[in-house]
């Protein structure tokens, strides 16, 4: 909670923090940007919270009214509450929580994991979603069993029995940019704190998103070992039925340093004004 506090007042932004009461627990939302503009929702990666996912974007609040959602049941300002993820539950979170801010309708950015709680909410509530933007989004495509296994799982396991930073750096460089030194804390203290949620998103499949005929875009990178993204964007263009465009972020990981920051705003704002 202090490395949270610590990203979010470095951004140095004008912000709302709010509480929604929801069925499934107390949901923080940070808000913040233009109060005249068009709304944009962002759900974050795993256990990253609200506040990294502002930095990435945050430029566009001169232009958008955001909202981040903390996910609830992860490392963050919402309830340790963890739902289903097979079923409906993420959807129901989802829109209750919009319900509750007046939002009937908007535009909306799932960041990897946050990918999979937007697929729950197209999937089910496709008549709250204007425009679908994934960024290294998960739910399409995984990894390759092998590279992960040498990449990702093995040193995971070395890190967890020795707890020596070498082998958390052996993990976090096939995903972090390197110069990261705060994702590197971050994920010390996630790894060695909390109890993870490993549960891995069920894939997206062409009957499940049949009803939502609405933009879908997407940012990939071309070195993501969790979510490859050349196979991410052939997937998707399989199964969703208004596939707009794909961009890949060249030489990049999973986690896109901050001097790909301003790429990836200004491509998403070409979407928005679409």
């Amino acid at each position: 909670m202090e490395l949270y506090d610590e990203k979010l007042e470095s951004l140095q932004i004008d912000y709302e923090e709010i509480d929604v009461k929801t069925s499934f627990g107390r949901t923080r939302v940070i808000k913040t940007g233009n109060e005249n503009s068009k709304t944009i929702v962002l759900f974050h990666g795993i256990n990253a919270g609200a506040p990294l996912t502002l930095e990435a974007v945050k430029d566009l609040r001169e232009y958008y009214l955001l909202y981040a959602f903390d996910t609830i049941g992860q490392a963050n300002k919402s309830e340790e509450n963890r739902i289903n993820i097979k079923d409906n539950s993420f959807a129901l979170w989802a829109a209750e929580v919009l319900r509750e801010l007046h939002i009937d309708k908007a535009n909306f950015i799932g960041i990897s994991y946050g990918a999979y709680i937007l697929q729950k909410l197209i999937t089910h509530y496709p008549e709250k979603v204007e425009k679908c933007i994934f960024i290294v989004p998960s739910g399409l495509v995984n990894g390759k069993f092998l590279e992960s296994m040498k990449k990702l799982t093995v040193p995971l396991l070395k890190f967890l029995l020795t707890k020596k930073d070498t082998h958390l750096k052996a993990f976090t460089k096939s995903f972090v940019p390197e110069e990261d030194e705060f994702m590197f804390r971050l994920q010390k203290e996630m790894l060695i704190g909390l109890n993870m949620d490993y549960r891995r998103p069920i894939l997206l499949e062409a009957k499940d998103v049949q009803n939502f005929s609405n933009p879908v875009y997407m940012i990939v990178a071309d070195d993501d070992v969790f979510f490859p993204g050349k196979d991410a964007i052939k997937k998707a263009k399989a199964i969703f039925q208004n596939f707009k465009e794909a961009n890949i972020l060249k030489n990049c990981k999973h986690m896109p340093s901050i001097d790909r920051y301003p790429e990836i705003q200004r491509q998403i704002k070409t979407w928005i004004e679409q």
